[in-house]
């Protein structure tokens, strides 16, 4: 009885003594290999040098672990569940080979899997951004990466739901496509060129893989933002896969070096001359920064560098807002009497009549719109911008602990749908900035009826922003509070002088 616990005992040692996790350590990222299934188990991908600590913090995330919430590789054989979970929970020992500028671990299977010992490379640069793998495939295998929590992000409710995602891409010389995650995106296997980068991403980290042959490629969502993507062989048999994988910012400079074609993943929802604008207010945003040591500052101030670099087109379409509103309380007397004595055909040709005799157009109050829409092009690229700018992330301003997050100055009692649980107060400020600036540049040449309809539209304004943004993150409502505040320092002045 002694000796069989003694030979189980000697079985469990030696196969604690073969688990060991295999470490590769770069300058910006740090890898676990697991020993059963020879493949990535944990990934520790760093912003710039990574930490002496193994545990995420400012500027690293776990892209790959164990556990729930990680996103993991694994090993699936369709139509074979248990071939699967063999691959799986194949043992592996490792054999490392360094040089001043590489490491290089050579997996090899203790026991064959289908007659054959698998024999995995994996090669890491110290100061490379990816890492080169070669992975013996068996036929019929396929390489599975599933999205897990750690790559959506906080998740947060309402609109702001639109910043918390995963989702199955593919990258090349065209752009960002989504494979998953939305309605254009299709689950059926599709083949992928030589060079095309595919992977998952969520909106600051990204996990991507470069196949260096042709391959079939398969992506579908499990759950709501738990994409699953599936690589295999272009054929029936067995071989290699050779690879470049890349785990880490979704960033500009990140991505670049690593492959142009990658910045493509950048503001990749917006036609290409918007995305050059948000480029360029990424830019200016970076090198305010830099001036002043502050995100959140340096937002602000972009916000007043964009008003002065627009206050040409912003002056015009204030005069035309002015003429429109002379124009509106020169008409509107005669308007109102045809309304309340006319109906019908009647009273639309005796209106046409009335801007006859004054000169006016009968679409005269389009010019009111352009102040307006000359503001939405660079809304949306300061907006996706800010949305997607990976140095907000864990950047305090003020009362706000994160502008990559919404401010959250207190916890609600209970969770409200759609707003969610905290109270953002900057939403609050924006709005209340909005309607001093609506009362302060009201003009005394209004009537009444118009004051009060021209009040009840900028309300509505008011009020359609402050759903949309209530749950955005801080640093993009700040830019737009910046916005409403300089516009109230503007007008606020010469409302004093004309008392």
């Amino acid at each position: 009885m002694r000796s069989c616990v003694m030979v189980i005992l000697a079985v469990l040692l030696a196969g604690a003594a073969h688990a060991q996790a295999i470490r590769l350590d770069g300058d910006q990222q740090k890898l676990l290999i697991n020993p059963y299934g020879g493949l990535p188990g944990r990934w520790l991908g760093c912003m710039e040098r990574c930490a002496g600590t193994d545990e995420p913090g400012a500027g690293q995330t776990a892209l790959l672990r164990v556990g729930a919430g990680g996103s993991r590789f694994a090993w699936h054989v369709p139509g074979d569940p248990e071939a699967g979970r063999k691959l799986n929970a194949l043992t592996y020992r490792a054999e490392y080979r360094q040089t001043d500028t590489h490491t290089t671990v050579i997996l090899t299977s203790l026991e064959p899997f289908r007659g054959m010992r698998l024999v995995h490379r994996y090669a890491l640069a110290r100061d490379g951004r990816t890492l080169s793998a070669s992975l013996q495939m068996p036929p019929g295998a396929v390489l599975e990466l599933t999205g897990g929590a750690d790559l959506v992000g906080t998740p947060l409710p309402g609109f702001g739901s639109f910043y918390s995602y995963a989702r199955a891409i593919s990258v090349d010389a065209d752009g960002q496509q989504n494979l998953s995650g939305d309605e254009d995106a299709s689950a059926a296997e599709r083949q992928s060129v030589p060079g095309t980068w595919v992977g998952l991403r969520g909106r600051f980290w990204t996990v991507l893989l470069q196949p260096k042959d042709a391959v079939r490629v398969s992506a579908a969502d499990i759950a709501p933002d738990q994409p699953k993507l599936g690589i295999r062989r272009d054929g029936a048999g067995g071989g290699n896969l050779d690879l470049q994988i890349y785990a880490g910012p979704v960033q500009a400079t990140e991505l670049g070096a690593v492959a142009p074609e990658l910045r493509g993943m950048m503001y990749a929802s917006l036609w290409d001359w918007l995305r050059a604008l948000a480029f360029a207010m990424h830019w200016l945003l970076g090198q305010i920064q830099q001036l002043v040591g502050n995100w959140g500052l340096a937002i602000m101030l972009l916000s007043l560098s964009v008003k002065l670099l627009m206050w040409p087109l912003t002056f015009v379409a204030e005069r035309w807002q002015a003429e429109v509103n002379r124009t509106q309380s020169l008409l509107q007397p005669q308007l109102t009497a045809i309304r309340r004595e006319f109906r019908g055909e009647e009273a639309h040709h005796r209106t046409l009549a009335v801007y006859a005799e004054h000169g006016v157009s009968q679409f005269y109050t389009l010019k009111s719109l352009a102040g307006f829409l000359i503001q939405i092009p660079v809304f949306i690229a300061a907006f996706d911008m800010l949305g997607e700018n990976f140095g907000l992330g864990g950047a305090g301003f003020l009362w706000v602990q994160d502008l990559s997050l919404p401010d959250r100055v207190m916890a609600l009692p209970g969770v409200l749908p759609f707003f969610g649980g905290y109270l953002n107060f900057l939403p609050v400020l924006m709005t209340l900035f909005t309607i001093a600036s609506a009362r302060v540049q009201e003009e005394a040449s209004l009537s009444a009826e118009l004051l009060a309809s021209q009040r009840l539209r900028l309300y509505a304004m008011a009020a359609l922003f402050f759903v949309l943004l209530y749950t955005f993150p801080a640093g993009m409502v700040l830019y737009w509070t910046s916005n409403n505040l300089l516009h109230l320092c503007k007008i606020l002045p010469g409302k004093l002088l004309r008392r």
